[in-house]
């Protein structure tokens, strides 16, 4: 069963930055949407995919790694539906700031 998957404003305007970014930056830009589209997927069909993200202030937020894009996807699942919270460099010194996330 696939859960519908919603973003918050936070994660939408990550999606646009890195979209962005990878439009002007690399010589296949696909590969981000591409990727993320591969990890909606997954975490729409598998919720407990990826890993629990602790240090986040909102209780149950998992991440999925995207290997060729280096960026983390976060997110949280109830029965019916994957909400992502932020899409986030994996390399960055410190996670995404999910304490003011509305749906």
């Amino acid at each position: 069963m696939s859960r519908r998957v919603r973003f918050t404003a936070t994660a939408q305007e990550h999606v646009r930055r890195e979209k962005a970014w990878w439009l002007a930056h690399r010589d296949y830009p696909d590969v981000f949407v591409d990727e993320l589209a591969r990890a909606l997927e997954v975490v729409s069909r598998l919720p407990g995919a990826g890993s629990p993200y602790a240090a986040s202030p909102v209780p149950g937020v998992r991440r999925v790694y995207l290997r060729r894009t280096s960026l983390h996807v976060y997110y949280t699942s109830d029965e019916r539906e994957i909400l992502i919270r932020a899409v986030w460099g994996a390399r960055l010194e410190h996670g995404p700031d999910m304490r003011s996330d509305q749906p």
